[in-house]
């Protein structure tokens, strides 16, 4: 069943393989990225930097969104990792029946982002694909591990218009 969705510009790295894994007790990872998913290169990386034994996909949104009931109904908890929020608000409206969550993990400080927490900054088009996923009322919230309080998007939003 899938057990988290989380955004993380990283995708599959130590904090994710450490913490996350660890703490939703997942046994199966897909990466959700058209970019990845094309790239022959870039894939065979994020499914060698998954950890042995954690079975792992590397998928394009439209591959991901045609597996979703499959997902969903495994024995397995999955994890579904996305690089953008963009990338999440066309998960989901691929995916209408995805769980209503979203938790966003770090996105690194770039050039045009905005401070969202400590750990997240968000350009103004991914501070829209956000809001866009809560007016679909998909619950967002940002935090890097479980141990962590959550901040709700709601929290923040405002700082974002």
């Amino acid at each position: 069943m899938i057990q988290l969705v989380r955004c993380d510009d990283r995708l599959i790295h130590g904090q994710c393989v450490v913490r996350v894994i660890s703490d939703f007790g997942i046994g199966h990872i897909v990466v959700c990225d058209d970019f990845v998913a094309g790239n022959a290169v870039l894939k065979n990386v994020f499914l060698l930097a998954a950890p042995s034994g954690i079975k792992t996909e590397i998928l394009s949104v439209e591959q991901a969104a045609a597996r979703m009931d499959a997902l969903q109904s495994e024995a397995a908890n999955v994890l579904i990792l996305v690089r953008s929020p963009e990338t999440a608000l066309s998960l989901y409206l691929a995916a209408p029946q995805l769980k209503k969550e979203l938790n966003i993990g770090p996105m690194s400080n770039r050039p045009n982002a905005k401070k969202a927490t400590m750990y997240c900054s968000l350009t103004k088009d991914e501070a829209v694909a956000v809001h866009q996923l809560a007016f679909l009322g998909v619950r967002v919230y940002f935090n890097q591990v479980i141990s962590q309080k959550a901040v709700e998007w709601a929290e923040i939003e405002q700082q974002f218009k």
